[in-house]
């Protein structure tokens, strides 16, 4: 029961957290969760490599998520990860690359001996200079909504959710990760090469599913018309009758008992012999 009160908790997101970084799908056959925060030299020094990473890659074959997980030892980093939510909300999901790349590059600005003087309401005001310079269409009026200092926002949701998402999944630092779905180690000094030694084979190993997702996509793009070709000669019902859908049970309705109705494309169907089987895209087809 306690267990169960902690889990039911936990806020379901509106969406899978994290960002993709680069262009990978949410189907490619290897997914890599990252665990990061932006204002961690290590999460700043493992980003090269798996930048690389995914230039290398299709969309299909490797994904990489950016998960935001804002430790406490680094006083804003909270407010840094809002900040990237406010950003995204308002000018959509590709702009997150673009501030993390301008983070990691004025990162010591923001850090703890930096801004041991200011007070998080001059932080925030630095990282709404430095989002207006590299964002010029994010308004005043878009960040302030956000950015109250207080909470009680989307963007602070958004960011608590990431937050404990990383948490439900083991997580205690940065830059951590899973590798479909497992926890997987990796150094944050790890480099292009050492990534591919371990993704390669992966996405090696999903080829003849690639191969065959795309021929099916190919046979997707195709309107079948006229007769099957295995059996030209054969009687095909269009599934439509005066106005009402047919179904696939009437085709073979009077004819020779053992007959049975194939629908070989959407809303086309034959009757199939005894001997034959129904093949999609063909029709029926012999089998001795």
């Amino acid at each position: 029961m306690t267990l169960f009160g902690i889990s039911n908790a936990q806020r379901i997101p509106r969406r899978p957290p994290g960002f993709t970084l680069g262009s990978g799908s949410a189907d490619a056959g290897v997914q890599l969760e990252s665990y990061i925060d932006l204002l961690c030299p290590d999460s700043k020094s493992a980003y090269p490599g798996l930048k690389k990473l995914v230039e290398h890659y299709q969309a299909n074959e490797l994904r990489v998520c950016l998960v935001l997980f804002p430790l406490p030892y680094h006083q804003h980093a909270f407010a840094t990860a809002e900040a990237a939510f406010t950003i995204t909300t308002a000018l959509g999901d590709k702009s997150f690359t673009t501030w993390l790349e301008t983070i990691y590059t004025n990162q010591d600005i923001f850090w703890n001996k930096a801004t041991k003087d200011l007070s998080p309401v001059q932080v925030v005001k630095k990282l709404k200079k430095l989002a207006q310079k590299t964002f010029p269409s994010l308004t005043d009026k878009q960040w302030d909504e956000q950015m109250t200092g207080y909470g009680g926002t989307d963007v602070d949701d958004h960011t608590r959710e990431s937050w404990k998402y990383t948490c439900s999944r083991g997580m205690s630092g940065t830059p951590m990760y899973t590798l479909n779905g497992v926890p997987f180690e990796a150094g944050a000094d790890w480099t292009f090469e050492q990534w591919y030694k371990v993704i390669d084979p992966l996405v090696k190993a999903n080829k003849p599913a690639l191969e065959l997702q795309a021929q099916t996509q190919v046979w997707k793009d195709v309107h079948l018309s006229g007769v099957p070709r295995a059996q030209p000669d054969r009687d095909v019902m269009h599934l439509v009758s005066a106005g009402e859908w047919a179904t696939t049970a009437q085709v073979c309705e009077g004819i020779a008992a053992g007959t049975r109705a194939c629908e070989f494309a959407p809303g086309r169907a034959m009757c199939c012999q005894p001997d034959e089987a129904c093949i999609l895209r063909e029709g029926c087809v012999l089998l001795q």
